[in-house]
């Protein structure tokens, strides 16, 4: 867990510092390190899990989001979770994770991340996030009072490959 935090920290120091240039997209560069790599030689999928969740912490931190949050009591919990491996992520390879909340399946906001390499997609996770507030589970009304400033359009993926803009 420690190793965890200890990744995650000069990413969430950095989205304090730099402002964003979109509040709503999270770019976060990594490599693939070598306690990450199973015995098959590529990243395990569990670390898949940890680095969404950098990207994640990075989009919340950087678009303001988590003060926001913070300051009126709620924070969100992952509520459903689900990652599609593509391709592997070998040792040391560089890749960019981005993170975007892309909508609402009730009182759930979306969050989608993906792992690139150049141009294609290695891994897509979907995480569904609820809010929790002093009194309980928020209402749908309610998440996307908190949402809203979060939410934009998916980056354009065709066939596990980032569209050209």
């Amino acid at each position: 867990m420690f190793r965890t935090y200890a990744r995650m920290a000069p990413h969430v120091l950095r989205a304090l510092v730099q402002g964003p240039d979109d509040p709503r997209v999270s770019k976060v560069r990594s490599r693939v390190y070598l306690d990450q790599v199973d015995f098959f030689g590529h990243m395990n999928q569990a670390r898949y899990a940890e680095q969404f969740e950098v990207g994640r912490t990075d989009l919340v931190v950087r678009s303001g989001a988590w003060k926001a949050w913070r300051a009126d009591g709620v924070y969100p919990v992952v509520a459903r979770q689900e990652i599609t491996y593509r391709r592997e992520l070998k040792p040391l390879q560089r890749f960019v994770m981005d993170s975007r909340a892309i909508g609402y399946e009730g009182r759930l906001l979306h969050i989608r991340g993906l792992m690139v390499v150049g141009d294609r997609v290695h891994a897509q996770d979907d995480a569904f996030m609820i809010f929790i507030g002093p009194d309980g589970v928020l209402g749908e009304e309610e998440v996307r009072l908190h949402g809203d400033r979060l939410v934009t359009e998916p980056l354009a993926v065709h066939d596990w490959q980032v569209a050209a803009s």
